[in-house]
């Protein structure tokens, strides 16, 4: 029997279908890490900054995944982004599948010697609290060798990966935990203070008002975006007890520095008033080197935090750096507390 040409090559396609076309093309793939790290920072800056990038490369990136698969996966709004709904599905799909590949990354790598610890610490933290203790760590696990860093906020899992980061020590708000192991450190008081000599040179102090008159020296990043004179504004607040609705205004004044450890330094050299975190100049009051400007400490909004990824959070020389780091928190704490009952009470 004779076929009329073509008829074999068309019963072999009624047979056997074509297979669908795969929108997971090499593309496709490449933009997925740019695509959660926007969706994740409603942000094609923070994104940017995140995976070391120009925010022009994030923005080529989601623009290409969104011709490929055909629908807009991002609103773009006057003040940033917002998921669209086809994004917010295509973002729980997206995060659940990366942390499952890191987690499984992780668990192949072969092991390696449980001999450094990679750190990054808030820096004036890192400067007036935590390197005087280190030597402490450092005698109990001779062997462990420390590499620390200073960093001003918290990072994300991925760049604590790509960076080798350990740990992080962070002074803020309660950070969001999302695939991070976070550990509350200890909680902080805001004391104004000054050196001695400059208090002795200005009209004695009975009320916060009676600061409007002074130089004061501020942090302006105690957190990462934290409102202009944020601990100031906390205190004076705290001070007046609410009476005075404008109370917030006179902390709006004076010098501003990048880090709290310049802002007491400044004191320290007699150029004005500081908002001290407690735990951080507790040595200076001490010693008479700072004195409260005035004896009222309020409990602060931040505090301090161990962030760790979790998919190391049992590595061996992590382990001890947590265990050793709370209980110096805890033992500190009970010096600092007690320090704040003396300050409290009636001279």
């Amino acid at each position: 029997m004779r076929y009329p040409a073509g008829a074999t090559i068309v019963a072999l396609f009624e047979d056997s279908p074509m297979p669908p076309v795969s929108l997971l093309t090499p593309l496709v793939l490449h933009a997925m890490k740019y695509f959660d790290a926007a969706a994740r920072h409603r942000s094609f800056t923070r994104a940017a900054e995140e995976l070391c990038v120009t925010q022009g490369a994030v923005s080529q990136q989601i623009k290409g995944l969104e011709q490929q698969v055909g629908v807009a996966l991002f609103k773009r709004l006057p003040r940033g982004l917002a998921l669209s709904a086809e994004g917010e599905r295509l973002h729980r799909v997206v995060a659940k599948l990366l942390r499952e590949l890191e987690s499984e990354l992780q668990a192949i790598q072969p092991s390696a010697p449980d001999t450094t610890l990679v750190m990054r610490s808030s820096p004036s933290f890192s400067m007036m609290w935590l390197m005087p203790r280190l030597g402490g760590f450092s005698r109990l696990h001779p062997d462990i060798e420390l590499r620390l860093r200073g960093e001003l906020f918290g990072m994300s899992t991925a760049r604590m990966l790509a960076e080798a980061i350990d740990v992080l020590v962070v002074y803020g708000q309660p950070p969001e935990r999302g695939d991070q192991l976070v550990t509350p450190l200890m909680d902080e008081y805001l004391l104004p203070v000054a050196a001695p000599a400059y208090l002795a040179r200005e009209p004695a102090l009975r009320r916060a008002a009676d600061f409007a008159g002074l130089r004061l020296l501020h942090d302006d990043s105690p957190w990462e975006a934290a409102p202009a004179f944020a601990e100031w504004r906390e205190w004076l607040r705290a001070a007046a007890g609410h009476a005075e609705p404008d109370i917030e205004q006179v902390g709006c004044h004076g010098h501003q520095y990048n880090l709290s450890h310049f802002a007491i330094n400044a004191a320290l050299l007699g150029q004005g008033v500081a908002m001290a975190r407690v735990s951080l100049v507790l040595d200076e009051l001490g010693r008479g080197q700072l004195a409260a400007a005035l004896p009222f400490a309020s409990r602060a909004s931040a505090g301090y935090w161990l962030v760790t990824r979790a998919t190391a959070a049992q590595k061996g020389n992590l382990k001890l750096f947590r265990d050793w780091i709370v209980a110096e928190c805890r033992t500190f704490q009970a010096e600092r507390d007690a320090f704040l009952r003396s300050l409290a009470a009636p001279a």
